[in-house]
């Protein structure tokens, strides 16, 4: 295998566990960022010491593949350790999206909801549903399936959307 070839699925296999189980993760956006641009300070430093050795293939490489590898390994160890399942059930209301220019403006419901009492504030992943907007349609509930993993973070494995009527005020 090529230099370019393992580059190249390394970044689609990085990807995978970025959309199937970081995404999966419940963390806050901005904690997660903050976490990542250290850790990037932190391998600068260390790489321009020679102490951490990015090996043949370089930085590029480095920064590309291996160190989102590492950090995906994280949250998949996690992810794959999940234990004690916990229900949580909160009523939502879908985001309202507007497209469109001075002449033609559209209005719509997107699939990123707000939850009963800002719960998830922070956790925009945990809110947003890359899914086919028709199961949200005419839902007013979502139930959620949290897990523990061995690292400590939380882990929503499940969802479900149900209709409830006592959600129609809140």
């Amino acid at each position: 295998m090529t230099e370019t070839d393992k580059y190249i699925v390394f970044s689609l296999l990085n990807v995978a566990l970025l959309v199937t189980v970081v995404f999966n993760t419940v963390i806050s956006f901005y904690l997660f960022v903050a976490i990542i641009f250290i850790l990037i300070m932190v391998c600068s430093v260390l790489i321009r010491k020679k102490i951490l050795k990015t090996g043949p293939l370089g930085k590029k490489y480095f920064y590309g593949v291996t160190f989102p590898m590492i950090v995906n390994s994280f949250f998949l160890i996690n992810y794959l350790t999940g234990m004690n399942p916990v229900r949580e059930t909160y009523c939502f209301r879908n985001m309202m999206a507007e497209v469109g220019s001075k002449h033609s403006h559209q209005k719509g419901k997107t699939t990123y909801i707000y939850l009963n009492g800002n719960a998830y504030e922070y956790s925009y992943m945990t809110r947003s549903f890359f899914i086919d907007y028709k199961r949200m349609l005419f839902k007013n509930q979502i139930t959620y399936t949290f897990e523990r993993g061995i690292l400590g973070m939380k882990i929503r494995k499940d969802f479900e959307f149900t209709y409830n009527e006592n959600c129609m005020n809140r």
